[in-house]
């Protein structure tokens, strides 16, 4: 398939207008239920594709995270063990368990919005869209304290427990800001390849070509955004995404050519330790993609 110019000019694009004031309209209101229950002690923020300027229509939900901010996760993993022995002799647990928070929160949604309109999730409460709204995707979470000391922090994110007991951890702030200096030093292009490659994804799932779990939008961010800044000088979208999507495939055939590739906040590996990826799903992903925009 031969794809023109205007066609990647039309996936460059973020949705529009309508959709995004639904996106605003689902926040607000999910926003306000949550602050009326917790008060100061609630911090509610987009995170996501939608807070990244990273959506396209098909992707036009919002990630809701709902940061109970007196406890934390504490991670010291990057402490020695006598570093550790330090901490947790000096470590107050709080008597607030995640749980208890996040059904908190389940109660909360489920008195503000209609019968049905809100299904406790493994990661997350989600809140069903309507002819007003966008399907939400609420994330109660703690704060995640990465320790570089037994006495200090030298990162902070956040961190949630799903329902079958598994920790999840992020770095949203982190991730915002950088993905801002990537789209300010590629003239814009990041994010517009973004766009690109995840109307493409979408193309091919719609038309049986990979299936809805092949490439996950996060894992389409954090390949782009791996790529160096001079990749992207190319005056048309045609021949910007050849070039990013040439390396990536090149990159991405062998571990060891991927092996310093990071998220987008830079503080977690793309593909190392306990990644959910490999770079082997990456890169049938990047060439059925190449194959279908009719590079050659």
């Amino acid at each position: 398939m031969n794809i023109s110019e205007e066609q990647f000019l039309r996936w460059s694009r973020a949705p529009s207008e309508t959709e995004e004031t639904k996106c605003q309209s689902t926040f607000q209101r999910i926003k306000k239920a949550l602050e009326s229950k917790f008060g100061s002690n609630i911090s509610i923020f987009l995170q996501g594709s939608y807070k990244n300027r990273t959506n396209v229509k098909l992707d036009s939900d919002v990630d809701i995270v709902a940061l109970y901010k007196p406890v934390y996760f504490p991670d010291v993993s990057f402490l020695s063990d006598e570093d550790k022995k330090i901490f947790w002799s000096n470590f107050t647990p709080s008597q607030y368990t995640f749980s208890q928070y996040k059904n908190a929160v389940q109660e909360v949604l489920e008195n503000e919005f209609d019968s049905g309109e809100v299904k406790r999730k493994d990661r997350c409460i989600k809140v069903i869209k309507n002819a007003q709204r966008v399907d939400a995707d609420v994330v109660p979470c703690f704060e995640h304290h990465r320790y570089e000391t037994p006495y200090s922090v030298n990162a902070t994110g956040i961190e949630f427990m799903t329902d079958l007991g598994v920790h999840i951890i992020g770095f949203p702030d982190q991730h915002y800001d950088n993905g801002v200096l990537k789209n300010s030093a590629t003239k814009q292009k990041f994010k517009s390849i973004v766009r690109i490659l995840k109307n493409t994804r979408n193309n091919m799932i719609d038309e049986g070509l990979i299936t809805d779990k092949a490439m996950p939008s996060f894992l389409i961010e954090c390949l782009v955004w791996n790529i160096g800044d001079e990749k992207f000088d190319y005056i048309t979208l045609t021949d910007c995404t050849r070039s990013v999507l040439a390396n990536l495939f090149n990159n991405t055939i062998k571990k060891e050519d991927c092996w310093s590739y990071a998220e987008v906040s830079n503080l977690k590996w793309l593909f190392r330790g306990e990644s959910r990826w490999t770079n082997e799903t990456a890169n049938t992903f990047l060439g059925k993609t190449w194959g279908y925009l009719g590079y050659d």
